[in-house]
């Protein structure tokens, strides 16, 4: 694809996300892998894949891991994707979400895309005992990758955000947060009501009574791990402000402001959807961010 077509098409792509507006559902979602499956890379041939490498024992636990073929010591990065508590596939016909594995690969990261245990067979708190389990994992196995065990970061977007802020602070999940950074795009961090849509009741259960407890924002304190959260322009409300009041507690917690962006053009999706392609913002942003931290 030229440079002429390919802008055409990013231009094109641009405006109809705009055209989709703050909005999310499945015709969202199936419009936006659309939009960008064009655009993937190619898999690079610098970068060696295993798949479906166990974790724990259920079927589920498992990564799809993506390392650079002369892996030392790199830094590495946990992605925990979304799905609504009820779905997530870490590797699809699609081609997402290995984009994102080979693209921060080629950056020098090993990659670990992990499924998760699903709600309604696995309800709270499964998910982010999943995000933990594969933390140990990293600490254990990574070196044996070309890894480096204390240099370890989580990205987790939607409901995978969730699942590693609730693992990050929720008291029932106790012990050591041993990573160096967590990236979080528009997760649910509080859950109130009795209008609470059908999968989210799925994962935290049907007791009204129980969401405050359950919701990971209730427990956010002090931390010394560098976040960046992030949220899309196109996010609906609903998906959007929770990461308003993130950032406002953990500025009120920490005495200093998290690292917080608003991501332009974009909406629930294509921020994830975009890495690997020409629309590179959002993961110059995070590797920008990563970049620091260990440089």
């Amino acid at each position: 694809m030229g440079r002429p077509e390919r802008n055409e098409m990013l231009e094109a792509l641009k405006e109809r996300i705009i055209q989709l507006g703050p909005h999310f559902d499945q015709a969202v979602l199936e419009e936006t892998r659309r939009l960008y499956q064009p655009l993937l890379a190619r898999p690079s041939e610098r970068v060696k894949v295993e798949h479906d490498v166990p974790y724990m024992s259920d079927r589920r636990q498992c990564f799809d891991l993506y390392a650079p073929v002369e892996a030392s010591s790199c830094p590495v990065l946990v992605y925990v994707p979304g799905g609504g508590f009820v779905a997530c596939e870490k590797r699809d016909d699609y081609g997402f979400y290995s984009n994102l594995g080979y693209h921060f690969a080629e950056r020098g990261f090993l990659v670990l895309i992990m499924n998760y245990r699903l709600a309604p067979e696995h309800p709270w708190p499964a998910g982010g005992e999943d995000v933990g389990y594969a933390v140990d994992w990293a600490r254990q196995h990574a070196a044996a990758r070309g890894g480096d065990p204390g240099k370890i970061v989580i990205f987790g977007q939607s409901a995978g955000a969730t699942h590693v802020l609730t693992w990050l602070f929720d008291p029932v999940l106790e012990g050591a947060k041993p990573v160096s950074a967590v990236v979080l795009s528009s997760g649910t961090y509080r859950v109130a009501g009795n209008d609470v849509p059908a999968n989210v009741a799925a994962y935290f259960g049907s007791d009204p009574s129980r969401y405050e407890a359950r919701s990971p924002m209730t427990h956010v304190r002090a931390t010394n791990i560098p976040c960046l959260l992030m949220v899309s322009e196109f996010d609906p409300p609903r998906l959007a402000s929770p990461t308003f009041d993130l950032a406002s507690k953990l500025t009120n917690a920490n005495g200093r402001s998290p690292r917080l962006a608003w991501l332009a053009g974009h909406n629930h999706v294509s921020n994830v959807l975009s890495i690997g392609t020409p629309d590179d913002e959002v993961a110059s942003l995070i590797a920008g961010f990563l970049r620091k931290l260990f440089e």
